[in-house]
């Protein structure tokens, strides 16, 4: 994948900006960064850096603008997962109890979208099967229109379920894979806390896949119901 080089030098741009918006100046002309502006810029920077590297890929022949579209749009979503793991940070006395309480929280947020996902995934069956026969039943002159209309209201009720836990879930995982990195980094990929929450990020990772793949087999299901 290449950049254009005006593109890249954006990148770079912005991720020291975004680095030194979280320091701040001593009297003696030193600078130190505070945990929580810290916290925020390391966001901002990673999530300019995706954002970039995903907006020139996308963008065909125009890779240059489309890595800073794509980078001002993922330092912004960046900088709003740092907030939020910020805001939480501040209610601890120290990194530890932190830690503890995010890699809870991740345990807690699997295994309940987990818990969502099969129900979905175990009414995905009946509802392909009751979808079929009244379509059938429909163009046989069988059922009427309103009995289809409604059953494609019920599996659109469902793909929307469906699309809130996949929506929940990358974020889920965005801020897991933010809180790991500043562990890693901190502490060591060694550490306890570090691989605890690399663990964290595995399960995420099998959570949202299986909330995207109740997606696409609703949206199909949906899409095949023509009315």
């Amino acid at each position: 994948m290449h950049v254009h080089h005006s593109g890249t030098k954006w990148l770079v741009a912005v991720a020291i900006g975004a680095t030194l918006s979280g320091c701040a100046t001593n009297p003696d002309g030193t600078t130190n960064t505070n945990d929580q502006q810290a916290t925020v810029a390391q966001g901002a920077v990673f999530g300019a850096l995706v954002g970039g590297l995903l907006g020139a890929a996308v963008s065909g022949d125009n890779r240059g603008r489309g890595a800073l579209i794509g980078a001002a749009a993922g330092g912004l979503i960046g900088a709003g997962i740092g907030s939020s793991i910020a805001e939480r940070k501040a209610q601890y006395a120290n990194e530890e109890d932190f830690l503890v309480a995010e890699i809870r929280r991740n345990q807690e947020f699997i295994q309940e979208a987990d818990a969502q996902n099969r129900q979905l995934y175990q009414e995905i069956a009946q509802l392909d099967r009751e979808s079929q026969r009244l379509a059938r039943q429909y163009r046989a002159g069988k059922a009427s229109r309103d009995a289809l209309v409604q059953q494609k209201a019920t599996v659109e009720k469902q793909l929307a379920k469906a699309k809130q836990i996949n929506s929940l879930a990358e974020k889920q995982l965005a801020d897991a894979e933010q809180v790991h990195q500043e562990s890693q980094q901190k502490r060591g990929p060694q550490d306890q806390y570090t691989r605890q929450l690399e663990s964290n990020l595995v399960e995420l990772k099998e959570t949202r896949q299986k909330s995207s793949q109740n997606v696409a087999s609703l949206q199909r299901v949906y899409d095949s119901m023509s009315i």
